[in-house]
């Protein structure tokens, strides 16, 4: 499943990468996104993530380095950024609390 579709789902889950376990975050949904929050965190919203031993995973494993990294780093900052590490202006501008609302 896609990072978009798992973000609307009721759940409260620990979400991991499949590359180093750097990334290590609950997540709490559903979560909704602005217009703003959607064109912000467009990349990482198409990033397949799936439910493995009571955890999602999101996969950014890649033969390069650079790949990897990169996907790493974007997930990083959309899941600290859903989980609210991060300016309350930004966070308010990029989720909403219901569907359909925007900043």
């Amino acid at each position: 499943m896609k990072i978009r579709d798992f973000i609307r789902q009721p759940v409260d889950i620990d979400v991991y990468d499949d590359v180093c376990e750097e990334l290590g975050i609950a997540f709490c949904g559903p979560l909704y996104l602005t217009d703003a929050g959607q064109k912000k965190f467009a990349e990482v919203l198409d990033y397949e993530i799936e439910p493995d031993n009571g955890c999602m995973i999101v996969h950014e494993d890649d033969e390069k380095s650079s790949v990897w990294k990169h996907k790493l780093k974007v997930a990083k900052q959309f899941f600290y950024a859903a989980a609210g590490y991060c300016d309350a202006d930004d966070y308010d501008k990029w989720f909403a609390e219901e569907e359909g609302s925007n900043a």
